[in-house]
């Protein structure tokens, strides 16, 4: 089956980039196993937690649990409600991301591990994927009037009975990949939100089947932003 797959943007990794032409695409749909299969199967609890290492940073904002919702959202999406019998595991408990935000909040966002957290009696998962926000920008550093969003993200997988990563990588994304673009003020706040869906989406796919494909493509006179 073929789908067509609309605007926006491509991701880069570490030591990874490519390019799509401008407009939209016709990819046929492939679906490629995660790096890490680790709630696919058995009847598991997972959350997912935030941390930032530059909290007060202006453009930062709330992005880590903005992140980190979207990435609860779409597990939830792709494993526990795939339409593919093969991907989904009804077993799998997603801790609500509103109780692991309030025990973020009563503890200061201080916490020694993501381990700390998952074993906690309010939270009591048995997996954490914790999400390290090292680095966000939306605006080039060079030039304030150019906008390229910038976000360097370390993904672990803990596993709480152990304390020990079952994942553990870094990842930059660059958005748009190949150079910054001139944004109206008016729009940055919808740049913004689509800069943190892509991040969301990056970092979920690490664990939930994905079509590889699935590339979406940035283009800002689509979006309406030049």
């Amino acid at each position: 089956m073929k789908k067509t797959i609309p605007l926006f943007l491509l991701l880069t990794t570490v030591g990874c980039a490519s390019a799509l032409t401008t407009g939209l695409v016709i990819f046929k749909g492939t679906d490629v196993k995660p790096d890490c299969d680790i709630l696919l199967t058995g009847d598991k609890r997972v959350a997912v937690v935030p941390r930032s290492v530059y909290s007060n940073a202006y453009e930062m904002q709330n992005a880590p649990r903005e992140i980190a919702r979207q990435v609860n959202n779409r597990l939830e999406q792709n494993i526990l409600n795939n339409a593919r019998l093969n991907q989904r595991n009804k077993k799998l408990k997603i801790v609500e991301q509103s109780k692991v935000e309030t025990w973020l909040d009563n503890c200061n966002n201080d916490f020694a591990s993501f381990a700390e957290v998952g074993r906690d009696k309010s939270i009591k998962a048995d997996v954490v994927i914790g999400i390290d926000i090292i680095g966000f920008r939306i605006r080039d550093p060079q030039n304030a009037s150019l906008t390229q969003g910038r976000c360097e993200v370390q993904i672990q997988a803990i596993d709480c009975a152990t304390g020990e990563p079952v994942v553990n990588e870094r990842l930059m994304v660059v958005y748009p990949p190949n150079m910054p673009f001139p944004l109206a003020p008016n729009k940055e706040q919808q740049f913004r939100a689509e800069f943190i869906r892509v991040i969301s989406e990056r970092v979920a796919a690490k664990f939930h089947y994905y079509d590889k494909n699935s590339i979406d493509r940035f283009d800002g006179d689509n979006l309406g932003m030049h």
